[in-house]
C-alpha cells in the first residue's frame, strides 16, 4: 500500500513550482497590505495580486492557471480584502479568459501578458468603484484621481513578476497533454 504513496522526482518538482507560486501571491499580499498598506507609490496604492494571479494563470494556462487564479482570489477574499467577492469573480474570469485568447489568438509573450494584466487590473478595479459609486460610498471624480493611478502603479510591478513566473515556470517537465 506505502507504494502507491511514493511521488517520484517529477511530482515533487511540479509541487516546488506550485509552492513557489504559492509563495509569489503570499509575498505581493503581504507587500500590498503590510508594506504599502499605509504608504503610497508614486501617489497611488498599488495592488500586486491581480498582477501575479494573473501572470501565474496567463503562463500556466487556463486549467491549471485558472484554478491557480480561483483558489488564490478566494483566499484573497477570505483574508478581508475590501470588496473580495468581486475580485473572485473578476480574477478568475478576466485572467482565464485571457488565458485562452493567448493560447488562440496571441503568442504568450511579454506584450499580450502586459496587456492582459492592465485589463484586469482596471477590470477589478473598475468593478469595485461601480459598486461603491453604486451605494453611494464613493464620489465619481475618485474615478480618475484614484482607479487609473492605482492601475498604472500596479502595472509597473508587471515586468519583475512576469519574470518571476518565468522562471519559475521552468522549474519540472512540461505537463502532459492528456
Amino acid at each position: 500500500m506505502l507504494d502507491k504513496l511514493y511521488i517520484t522526482p517529477k511530482q515533487w518538482l511540479h509541487i516546488l513550482r506550485w509552492t513557489l507560486y504559492t509563495l509569489l501571491f503570499l509575498l505581493a499580499m503581504m507587500m500590498q497590505t503590510v508594506v504599502f498598506g499605509n504608504h503610497k507609490l508614486f501617489g497611488a496604492h498599488p495592488n500586486f495580486v491581480p498582477v501575479v494571479i494573473t501572470c501565474v494563470c496567463l503562463r500556466e494556462g487556463a486549467e491549471r492557471g485558472g484554478m491557480f487564479a480561483l483558489l488564490t482570489s478566494l483566499f484573497w477574499c477570505l483574508s478581508g480584502a475590501d470588496e473580495g467577492s468581486i475580485s473572485i469573480a473578476v480574477l478568475t474570469v478576466v485572467p482565464v479568459i485571457g488565458s485562452v485568447l493567448c493560447s488562440a489568438v496571441l503568442a504568450n509573450r511579454f506584450l499580450p501578458c502586459l496587456a492582459i494584466t492592465v485589463v484586469t487590473l482596471f477590470t477589478e478595479q473598475a468593478a469595485i468603484f461601480l459598486f461603491k459609486y453604486f451605494f453611494g460610498t464613493m464620489d465619481g471624480s475618485r474615478f480618475l484621481t484614484v482607479l487609473l493611478p492605482t492601475v498604472l502603479v500596479s502595472a509597473l510591478a508587471q515586468p519583475i513578476v512576469y519574470l518571476l513566473v518565468k522562471c519559475i515556470e521552468k522549474i519540472g517537465d512540461a505537463y502532459e497533454t492528456e
